[in-house]
Formats: structure tokens, sequence, C-alpha cells
């Protein structure tokens, strides 16, 4: 009954209250509904308060008959409706549909309908009743506030008892269908509702009336669909109901609803969807948007993107804290996208932000229940708005409301509170739990979380009055590291950055702030070891590529662990951890990401990934089998110029075959190189079922330089382990031996500044002065609980290999073949003039801040020394070929002539003038 609509979606007249309006002169301006007005506006981007919005529309002659609806899909917050100038009513909550009867104020010809859209401040003084921590409002608190019109608005005639909503509750297991009818009022006449079945091609299967007598409000109608299809990611098969209400033969009323014969459940630690295991591999999803933050661009919009997840191997969504658009939840159903779906959050807990809160969970259970993609509800997400830790009033709370949402919603699982650490579970159909670990850097403290969380550990539940079945699937529901975008494809048509780059300076010490992050990259000279910033974003992503491939195949090992969340499918504004930039392009990855990401992946876990030329290479290997049919008779493929196979135990869906520890030989390659080891699974009659691989840096044997000449160290083990490694080793100091200490003196400075050399390894926080000036207050200090940890907005070190590292293989960014020298120091304090030409290896953070080095060298005096925390001493001499290599090049670069800058410079000049057929200058005298 679409023809019963006049849509006033379009353009608006708004208003934005300032502070001090009453001295100012009323200035209108046009809007966009439906869109916040920080998307359309610079000057209110963070500003909420109150907007006066206004329209004129036309009703035809003609079409005023039954009743009249004003009909809004949600506003952000508080919205007061007039229609001709008069008051309709008032709705509070910004996630859900409401409507007004303004059959009374509606005209023939010309109207006006004006809105008072109240977006609270968290001022008390200004909204006493609504203050924003009582209202849910989700991530506001992150990415700034939202406000306005933010859904459809429309005029739609209906009779007055006309058919609010249908609930329908298919049974997967015999095709039984109960529906659920509401009326908006009591009957106001007897009716006759008419419920028709069609089946996924549109065809009418099978049809039942009921009877709503004079003052019913409620019906229920039941039919059993005969061979009914299930609805799943694969076959995502949509069956419509029907539903019109007729008085004396004539259709009054009518509604149409889409749904799904599914079944979501848990049984012994795993899901099942359809009585199959399910083994969920889901990523977050804020649903913002990067012109609209959350209004929805297009149904066209939606499914490009979950095209595109489907394409990365996802199989569910978790909507996170946002009730989104309608046609979110269409679009999954119609594409075969599971939903984990999420409550906003709210500031704390009050009795009436408490009834709030549960009103709209309500509200959305009542709006949404029908989307057979839906197949989770979270109440709360990591302890917002909420103190579960310290309060058993609001543990009895969450308690009471998930039974609550449970008895009203049985079909679906339920999360109570989604936790990290300190919170935790208080009653839960999942027991999930949130990590961030950055990659190669803190992978033990990953692997030493998965284990635990395999181990089903009580630190996941409230110590005092949790309810713990033992049966709850674990996950991982949020992790994560970030992988820049190309800022050029972030521009919109006129060229222009987004808005959203001048955000996130609040937030992490400013690691967040996006803006001029290509001033940044050149400054710190970045382009002399990337080369442009495109390149260096690509490395961004195929470090994030990395970390994801290895978190991911460490739960997959673990069978205990039933699916996880990765954190997210695209950016978010300044949030740059996302399969997908803001603008949903793809990342660098993105075809290769199904080999992690799939019901069945092999899993080769490994303790080093640097080898000598002629070592053998181990593995520990895995297959997981997370759904699908029964793996039989397949064979596993190993290589690295020959090839293995191994025999793969029978496979049933759900469990990981252990298929011990694998050596191959490595190449005895003659240079240093990166050479990749590809595992595929092949079926039996074999058709690849899946592959994957695992890079090696292959140094070979001989590696000490030859102009190193002698070494001294005051650490008497530092000798004997230059010797171990072939070094010729002074007994004494002497003025032309190449010190090598892990902190500095008076002697050392002193042996430096009349001419020595000194490589510097420091292993803990100390000063740098006299050796950098004073003023520069270079330091060496610590990573732990500093942003340069890298945890949640991501590092990035890196090593300048031409010449000095030139024997170190690989990209600039430093990856898992550094596993063993990865530093937990920085050296604080360099400048751009160092940064230009004396810092080898370095380190910045998210949008490229903070810069530090890794290693660095400088002139004092009449001497130059190079500084450097690369834990290069951690194994026995040898053992590591990184921290071999790496060593024997820092102590070339202490003892060589003249900075490797200049040595770098000269050598592009002579290339640059060979290219063009030039003599190459003389040196300067």
């Amino acid at each position: 009954m679409r023809d019963n609509r006049i849509q006033l979606d379009g353009t608006w007249d708004f208003l934005h209250l300032v502070e001090d309006y009453r001295s100012r002169p009323v200035e209108w301006r046009r809007i966009t509904v439906p869109g916040p007005w920080q998307a359309q506006f610079p000057d209110l981007r963070m500003r909420g308060g109150t907007g006066i919005y206004r329209r004129e529309f036309e009703i035809p002659a003609g079409w005023k008959r039954d009743r009249q609806f004003i009909r809004f899909g949600a506003v952000l917050h508080l919205a007061r409706v007039w229609v001709n100038g008069e008051y309709l009513g008032m709705h509070v909550g910004g996630f859900l549909p409401f409507s007004f009867d303004a059959t009374e104020h509606l005209l023939e010809g010309r109207n006006e309908v004006k809105v008072q859209v109240d977006s609270p401040v968290d001022d008390p003084a200004e909204f006493p009743d609504t203050p924003f921590a009582e209202i849910p409002f989700g991530k506001q608190s992150w990415y700034g506030p939202l406000s306005g019109i933010w859904q459809s608005v429309w005029i739609e005639r209906r009779v007055a008892d006309h058919i609010a909503r249908a609930r329908i509750q298919p049974e997967w297991e015999n095709g039984r269908v109960s529906i659920r009818i509401f009326a908006a009022l009591p009957a106001l006449a007897k009716a006759q509702l008419r419920l028709s079945i069609l089946d996924p091609d549109g065809d009418p299967i099978i049809a039942t009336e009921a009877l709503l007598p004079i003052g019913g409000s409620q019906a229920e109608l039941g039919v059993r669909v005969p061979d009914r299809l299930a609805w799943s990611p694969e076959t995502p098969n949509l069956y419509t109901a029907q539903i019109a209400l007729e008085r004396d033969g004539t259709t009054v009323d009518a509604i149409e609803e889409r749904f799904g014969f599914r079944r979501i459940e848990t049984r012994g630690g795993r899901l099942y969807l359809n009585g199959e295991p399910l083994y969920l591999r889901a990523a977050l999803d804020q649903d913002y948007y990067p012109d609209t933050i959350c209004t929805t661009p297009s149904a066209d919009f939606l499914e490009d993107e979950f095209i595109k997840a489907k394409q990365l191997g996802l199989n569910c969504l978790r909507c996170h804290i946002k009730v989104p658009d309608p046609r979110y939840y269409e679009v999954a159903d119609r594409m075969g996208l599971l939903v984990w779906t999420e409550l906003p959050n709210m500031g704390f807990l009050t009795e009436r932000s408490g009834d709030r809160k549960l009103a709209t969970l309500k509200g959305i259970v009542d709006r949404d229940a029908n989307h057979p993609s839906i197949i989770c509800w979270t109440i709360i997400n990591e302890n917002w708005g909420v103190d579960l830790v310290h309060d058993p009033e609001h543990r009895k709370w969450l308690k009471q409301a998930f039974h609550w949402l449970k008895s009203y919603d049985p079909g679906r699982l339920v999360v109570d509170n989604s936790p990290l650490a300190p919170s935790f579970h208080i009653q839960t159909d999942i027991a999930d739990y949130h990590f961030y670990a950055a990659f190669p850097d803190n992978r033990h403290a990953w692997d030493n979380f998965v284990g635990m969380l395999a181990a089903g550990g009580d630190w996941m539940f409230s110590p005092r009055d949790s309810v713990i079945s033992g049966e709850e699937p674990l996950m991982c529901s949020e992790f994560g590291t970030w992988g820049l975008p190309d800022p050029e494809q972030l521009k919109d048509a006129l060229g222009h950055e987004p808005w959203w780059f001048e955000t996130g300076h609040d937030w992490g010490e400013g690691v967040m702030y996006a803006h001029g992050v290509e001033n940044r990259f050149v400054d710190w000279s970045l382009s002399r070891v990337f080369g442009s910033l495109k390149d260096f974003c690509e490395a961004a992503q195929w470090q994030q590529f990395r970390a994801l491939k290895y978190q991911i195949e460490s739960m997959r090992q673990r069978q205990e662990i039933a699916g996880y969340v990765i954190t997210e499918l695209t950016d978010a504004h300044w949030e740059s951890n996302g399969l997908l930039d803001m603008r949903r392009n793809p990342r660098v990855f993105h075809s290769r990401f199904p080999t992690i990401n799939s019901d069945t992946v092999i899993v080769p876990r490994w303790d080093r990934v640097a080898y000598w030329a002629a070592e053998h290479a181990e593995f520990d290997l895995y297959v997981a089998h997370g759904a699908g049919s029964p793996i039989r008779d397949a064979v596993l493929e190993i290589a690295i110029g020959d090839t293995l196979r191994l025999p793969v135990p029978e496979l049933m869906p759900g469990n990981v075959a252990t298929l011990g520890r694998m050596t191959i030989p490595v190449p005895n390659e003659p240079e240093a190189c990166i050479r990749s080891v590809s595992f595929e699974l092949k079926a039996a009659n074999g058709s690849a079922i899946a592959t994957n691989s695992v890079d090696l840096a292959i140094y070979p044997g001989r590696y000490r330089s030859r102009a190193i000449g002698v070494l001294w160290s005051p650490d008497p083990a530092w000798r004997a382990r230059l010797k171990a490694l072939g070094y010729q080793v002074a007994a004494e100091a002497t003025a032309d031996a190449l010190w090598v200490a892990a902190d500095h003196d008076p002697e050392t400075d002193t042996h430096v500044r009349r001419g020595g050399r000194l490589l510097l390894l420091p292993d803990r926080e100390i000063e740098l002065s006299p050796l950098f000036p004073h003023w520069q207050a270079v330091k060496v200090r610590e990573r732990t609980d500093t942003a340069w940890q890298g945890d949640w907005a991501s590092t990035f070190g890196w090593l300048h290999r031409p010449l000095a590292f030139s024997r170190i293989p690989g990209q600039p960014l430093l990856d898992e073949t550094f596993d063993r020298v990865l530093p937990t120091h920085v050296i604080a304090g360099c400048n751009l003039l160092d940064l230009q030409a004396r810092v080898h290896a370095g380190l910045v953070i998210g949008w490229i801040h903070k810069p530090v080095a890794l290693a660095v060298e400088r002139r004092y005096g009449k001497g130059r020394f190079v500084a450097s925390t690369f834990r290069l001493f951690r194994d026995p001499p040898g053992a590591d070929p990184t921290a071999t290599v790496l060593l024997d090049s820092l102590l070339s670069l202490a003892r060589a002539q003249g900075s490797a800058a200049s040595r770098d410079r000269e050598a592009v000049i002579s290339e640059m003038m060979d290219r063009a057929r030039m003599p190459t200058p003389a040196p300067f005298p």
C-alpha cells in the first residue's frame, strides 16, 4: 500500500539555536533530511543543542481520507512536532521510529511541518530530564555528537485501527509459522485478517485467516509451510507474509513482512546454525558512513559493502552499539550475512536511564525481530554505562535484563556484557572477551591471551554472582591492528580531505589526528624510506594483514574457540583498523584475506621465521575445519623448492586436526632474501580446499664485515659474545677499538669526543646527553604503558635498508622476521635534522605521530657513535640470524668513515647522473 504515502525526505529549512541566540538575527539555512546536522555544516561538527526544522508540502485533492499520520524513522534524540502550527507531541529516544496522528491538522493543498530537535549535552541544568549520560547514545562519545532527523520522514494514510506490526516466529524444525498481529487501536469494527505466505520465488503457497472482533487489538495466525527451505548465509531463502485487514470484503489495510526459517543455538561450547556447526567469522561494524556519518546512503551502498564483506570470508557483522537503519537488516537478509547487534550504551545507570535503555531494547526487538539475519543481541559493551566490577545493583539489573530479553525473544542468543578487562560476564549465551595486542611486538601476549581464553578461565565471569553453565562458546569478540588508508582515496570529488581528518586529536595523546599526515610523512623524512605516502600506507596494510593472519591462526589452532570478531569491517573516521577504508575501498590484501578467514584453514605455527641458509625450518601444523562437510582422504602439500605431502586424518566440522611438527630444508641461498613456504590442502580429487603461506627471511652463512676491526666492551660477557661471533676483541680499552656498551659514562663520552667509535645498545631508560646536545633532551624510554606500545593505535617500526642495512632482507616495516630483536625501548627526542639523515630505524604511531628512533648515528666531538635499542643479545651467539646480521651492520655503521646518509646521497647522485649520462661531479676537497 505504498500509494498511501507522501515522502517528506529532501531539503528542509533549518535553524540551529546557539547559546546567545536571543542577541543574534535568526539565520535559517537549508538542510537535507535525512542526515545529521554534523555531517552538513562545518560549524556544527561537534555541536549538539537544539535545531529547528521546517518544511512545506502539498497534499493533493482527494488524498485526505481515513487517518493521516506523520512518521519518523528516527530522530536524535528528542523531537517535538507541529503541523500547521498545532503541536502534535514529543518523542524521546534517538534510534526508534515514532509517529503522530495529524488528521485533524492537515489540509488539502499547502501544509507546514516544524520539528524541534533537542540533542542533549551532558548538562542537567540545560536538559534536566534528559542529560546526555542518561539516554542511549552509542559511539557519540568517541567520534562526536550526532543530532537531528537522521532517518526518513513521511505522511501516511491508514485506517485508525490499522496493523501496527506483526511478530513472526518461524520454526526451522517443522516449517510452522506463528504470526501475532498487533493493531494500532482496538478494532473499531469487526474485521477479517487474511494471511498469505509467498515462497522465496514469490509464489503463493499457503493462506489462512482469522477474525479480529470489535475491541480486539491482537490476533494470532498459524500455518505450516510444506517442504520449507532454510535460511542461511549460503542459501538466504526468504519467505513473504502478506497480511490484509478486510471489512465487508474490501481490504482496508495491508502490510508485508519477510522472514526466514533458521535456528541459532549453542551446545557443548559450540555454535550451531540450523543444526550444523557454525564457526563465526565476524567483523565489528560501526555502521558509520563517509559523508552522512550515521545515515545509510542507500540500499545499493549497503549491498556493495556486504558483497565486499563476504568476499573477505566474513559470515557475520557485529553492528556495534547502534540501532541501524532497517535497510541494514533487509540487505543482510537478502544477501545472507549474519548480524550480531547491540543496544546503544548510555553514560551511567540510574533508574531513569535504565528504564530508557530497556524501553529501547524492547523497541529494537519489536521493530527488527522478524529478520533472520539477526542471531544475537548484546545489552552492554565493555561495562560502558554501568559499573559491574563494583556495584552489585548494576550486576542485578543486567541479569534481570538478560532474563527478560531471553524470554521476550527466545529464538536468539544474548550477550549480557561484551567485556574488556577488568569487566566480565554475569550470565550470557556466549563467553566472549576483547583483547588487543600489537604485532609482531606483543605476539607472545596475544598467544597467552588465546591460551587463557581457550581454557575458559573463570576470570571471564563475575567472581560473586555470575551464572555459568560451562557450555558457553568461547570467543574473542574484538581484536585487530591498524592499517592506514591512502588519504588520496578518501578525498571528495573536489579533492578535499574528509572533515573528520580534523578530529581525533583528543584521543590517544593525539595519535588519532589525521590532518597533516602528508606533511608529517615528508617532514620526518619517511619518503627516503618508503618513497611515497601511498607506499607507506600499503606497507601498513600488509602489516595489518600479517597481524590478523597470525592472530586468527593462533585462535584457529584451538578447537575450544568457537569464533571471533575482527575490529573492524571499515575504518571509522580516524580509527583506521578496518578491512575496508571509510569509503569502502578494499585494503591491498582483500583478495588474499579469505585464505585465513574461511571455514577451513591451514594453520602453520612457528617459533621463528628467520633462518640461516641450509638450516631446517620447523612448523607445528594444524588444519581447522569450522563448518561444512567432513574432510576425508585429504593431503597437505608443503613446498619451498621441493614438495612434501602429509596425509590429513578425517576431519569433522568443528574440529582441528593436529599434524605434528614438520621440518623442511631451507634453501642454500647465496644472498639474503625472503622466500615463501606454501601450504595447500587438497581433496581426494585433487581440488584445492585451502591454501596458506609463511614468509622466511634467509641469510647466507657468511655475515661478518671485514672493515669492523678491533672491538672492546666494558662488559666481560659482551666481550665473550663478540669473540664467539668471530670478532677480534681487545683485552683492554684502546682508542682505536670500537667500543660496544649498554650505557655511557664520562669514560665512553671522552672516548668518542677524542675521535673514538661507540656502538651503544641500551636496554633501560637513560639520557643521551652529552652525546646528543642537552637541549634536545634525547632519552632512551621504555615503550610499556606508553602509546609506543602500539596495542591499540598501531605503531609502525621501520628500518632503512639501503647501504648500511642492505643485508637485511624484506620491506621497510619491521615484521615477524625481527621477532627476537624488536625493541622494548625507543630513543625519543631526535629532531627533524636527525630524521633527515641520521636515524636509520624508527617508529611512528597511528597517523604518523610521535616519531622516535630505534637506531641513530651521530658525531660527537671528533668521533662518532651509533645508538640502537634493538635487542641483539637475547639468544646464544649466532642463533638468530636477524640479530647477528643486524649487529654486524650496526658495527659497520659505527666504524664507517662519513655518515651513511652522505654515502647514500652520493650513490643516488651517481645513479641519477648515470641515467642522465652526465659526468659525476668531483667531491668537495
